[in-house]
């Protein structure tokens, strides 16, 4: 499994496939943005390392994962230097929609007003 294609797929299953993120995976969240912003300089092995790590306990989101990272790998690139994961900007695209993952799953319900 090379480390770009997972990068890639677990930012597809945070931007898409939300419904695979439990209270408990959203709860941690922060701790992973945390070890991601600590690899931000490293190698993307390093940084796919540490999202195995982090999903390895979330079986939803692992699996969602996995099965994108084989739709990648159907997916021939055209133009991979127009691709939204390059390695110059992969951490923030990451750090974005895990925020806006965590943003969304922990905004409180508004009550019906009347």
């Amino acid at each position: 499994m090379e480390a770009d294609k997972l990068i890639q797929a677990f930012i597809e299953v945070v931007r898409n496939q939300d419904y695979v993120f439990s209270p408990e995976a959203i709860a941690t969240i922060p701790g992973l943005r945390e070890t991601i912003a600590e690899f931000e300089t490293q190698p993307a092995k390093e940084l796919a390392e540490a999202i195995r790590n982090w999903y390895i306990n979330h079986e939803d989101v692992r699996d969602a994962v996995l099965i994108e990272e084989r739709e990648i790998d159907k997916v021939s690139k055209t133009k991979p230097e127009a691709q939204e994961n390059t390695q110059e900007n992969r951490y923030r695209v990451l750090q974005d929609e895990l925020q806006k993952l965590e943003a969304k799953k922990t905004a409180t319900p508004q009550p019906n007003q009347p």
